[in-house]
Protein backbone atom coordinates (compact mmCIF):
# COMPACT_ATOMS: atom_id res chain seq x y z
CA UNK A 1 0.00 0.00 0.00
CA UNK A 2 1.28 3.45 -0.85
CA UNK A 3 1.95 6.02 1.84
CA UNK A 4 -0.87 8.19 0.46
CA UNK A 5 -4.31 7.90 1.98
CA UNK A 6 -6.74 5.64 0.16
CA UNK A 7 -10.44 6.12 0.81
CA UNK A 8 -13.88 4.83 -0.11
CA UNK A 9 -17.36 5.91 0.96
CA UNK A 10 -20.73 4.25 0.47
CA UNK A 11 -24.27 4.32 1.85
CA UNK A 12 -26.65 1.55 2.75
CA UNK A 13 -30.30 1.63 3.74
CA UNK A 14 -30.81 1.70 7.50
CA UNK A 15 -32.41 -1.74 7.64
CA UNK A 16 -31.08 -4.96 9.11
CA UNK A 17 -31.37 -6.56 5.66
CA UNK A 18 -28.67 -4.17 4.42
CA UNK A 19 -26.15 -4.94 7.17
CA UNK A 20 -24.63 -7.80 5.11
CA UNK A 21 -24.35 -5.41 2.16
CA UNK A 22 -22.22 -3.06 4.28
CA UNK A 23 -20.08 -5.96 5.52
CA UNK A 24 -19.50 -7.34 2.00
CA UNK A 25 -18.61 -3.91 0.59
CA UNK A 26 -16.20 -3.32 3.48
CA UNK A 27 -14.54 -6.71 2.93
CA UNK A 28 -14.29 -6.14 -0.83
CA UNK A 29 -12.72 -2.68 -0.53
CA UNK A 30 -10.30 -3.46 2.30
CA UNK A 31 -9.28 -6.69 0.59
CA UNK A 32 -8.58 -4.79 -2.63
CA UNK A 33 -6.30 -2.47 -0.65
CA UNK A 34 -4.21 -5.47 0.39
CA UNK A 35 -4.80 -5.08 4.12
CA UNK A 36 -3.97 -7.85 6.57
CA UNK A 37 -6.82 -10.36 6.88
CA UNK A 38 -7.06 -9.91 10.65
CA UNK A 39 -7.53 -6.15 10.25
CA UNK A 40 -10.14 -6.75 7.53
CA UNK A 41 -11.99 -9.24 9.74
CA UNK A 42 -12.00 -6.83 12.71
CA UNK A 43 -13.13 -3.92 10.52
CA UNK A 44 -15.96 -6.01 9.06
CA UNK A 45 -17.18 -6.94 12.55
CA UNK A 46 -17.10 -3.31 13.62
CA UNK A 47 -18.98 -2.10 10.51
CA UNK A 48 -21.53 -4.89 11.02
CA UNK A 49 -22.21 -3.83 14.60
CA UNK A 50 -22.33 -0.11 13.85
CA UNK A 51 -24.65 -0.43 10.84
CA UNK A 52 -26.86 -2.78 12.86
CA UNK A 53 -27.08 -0.08 15.53
CA UNK A 54 -28.13 2.48 12.93
CA UNK A 55 -30.84 0.11 11.67
CA UNK A 56 -32.11 -0.63 15.18
CA UNK A 57 -31.79 2.76 16.86
CA UNK A 58 -31.46 5.56 14.30
CA UNK A 59 -33.44 4.53 11.20
CA UNK A 60 -36.46 6.62 12.17
CA UNK A 61 -34.41 9.79 11.55
CA UNK A 62 -31.75 8.35 9.27
CA UNK A 63 -32.97 6.30 6.29
CA UNK A 64 -29.37 5.58 5.29
CA UNK A 65 -26.09 4.90 7.05
CA UNK A 66 -22.89 6.25 5.53
CA UNK A 67 -19.74 4.14 5.81
CA UNK A 68 -16.37 5.79 5.24
CA UNK A 69 -13.15 3.80 4.97
CA UNK A 70 -9.67 5.25 4.67
CA UNK A 71 -6.18 3.93 5.16
CA UNK A 72 -2.66 5.25 5.10
CA UNK A 73 0.58 3.46 5.87
CA UNK A 74 -0.10 3.41 9.63
CA UNK A 75 -3.82 3.00 10.25
CA UNK A 76 -7.26 2.17 8.98
CA UNK A 77 -9.99 4.66 9.81
CA UNK A 78 -13.61 3.69 9.50
CA UNK A 79 -16.67 5.72 10.31
CA UNK A 80 -20.36 4.94 10.31
CA UNK A 81 -22.60 7.99 10.25
CA UNK A 82 -26.32 8.55 10.71
CA UNK A 83 -28.62 11.56 11.08
CA UNK A 84 -29.95 10.73 14.56
CA UNK A 85 -28.79 13.19 17.25
CA UNK A 86 -28.43 10.63 20.10
CA UNK A 87 -24.78 10.03 21.04
CA UNK A 88 -24.49 6.38 22.13
CA UNK A 89 -22.15 4.99 24.76
CA UNK A 90 -21.27 1.37 25.39
CA UNK A 91 -23.10 0.05 28.42
CA UNK A 92 -20.86 -1.07 31.28
CA UNK A 93 -22.80 -4.34 31.36
CA UNK A 94 -24.84 -5.39 28.30
CA UNK A 95 -28.24 -6.89 29.05
CA UNK A 96 -30.51 -9.37 27.31
CA UNK A 97 -32.35 -6.71 25.28
CA UNK A 98 -29.30 -4.84 24.05
CA UNK A 99 -26.06 -3.09 24.69
CA UNK A 100 -23.85 -5.75 23.12
CA UNK A 101 -22.96 -3.96 19.87
CA UNK A 102 -21.02 -0.99 21.20
CA UNK A 103 -19.45 -3.11 23.94
CA UNK A 104 -18.19 -5.50 21.25
CA UNK A 105 -16.90 -2.60 19.13
CA UNK A 106 -15.13 -1.09 22.14
CA UNK A 107 -13.53 -4.45 22.97
CA UNK A 108 -12.39 -5.08 19.38
CA UNK A 109 -10.89 -1.60 19.11
CA UNK A 110 -9.06 -1.90 22.42
CA UNK A 111 -7.76 -5.38 21.57
CA UNK A 112 -6.37 -4.05 18.29
CA UNK A 113 -4.69 -1.12 20.04
CA UNK A 114 -6.93 1.40 18.30
CA UNK A 115 -9.18 4.24 19.35
CA UNK A 116 -12.78 5.30 18.83
CA UNK A 117 -14.93 8.37 19.26
CA UNK A 118 -18.43 9.68 18.66
CA UNK A 119 -18.24 12.85 16.56
CA UNK A 120 -21.15 15.21 15.96
CA UNK A 121 -22.10 16.11 12.39
CA UNK A 122 -23.45 19.66 12.12
CA UNK A 123 -24.63 19.13 8.54
CA UNK A 124 -27.09 16.34 9.48
CA UNK A 125 -27.57 16.90 13.19
CA UNK A 126 -26.40 13.33 13.65
CA UNK A 127 -23.09 11.72 14.44
CA UNK A 128 -20.33 9.43 13.24
CA UNK A 129 -18.76 6.64 15.21
CA UNK A 130 -15.11 6.90 14.15
CA UNK A 131 -12.67 4.04 14.70
CA UNK A 132 -8.91 4.05 14.14
CA UNK A 133 -7.16 0.67 13.85
CA UNK A 134 -3.40 0.28 13.52
CA UNK A 135 -2.43 -1.66 10.42
CA UNK A 136 -0.63 -4.95 10.69
CA UNK A 137 1.91 -5.58 7.94
CA UNK A 138 0.16 -6.62 4.74
CA UNK A 139 0.74 -10.16 3.54
CA UNK A 140 3.52 -10.38 0.96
Amino acid sequence: MATDTTSHEFKVLSTEEHVPVARRETRKILGSWGLDEEVVFTACLIVTELVTNVARHAAVLSPTAKVELSADAAELTLAVADAHPYRPKALPVPHESGGWGLALVKGLVEEAGGSHDVVGDDSTGGKSIVVHLPLAPAAA
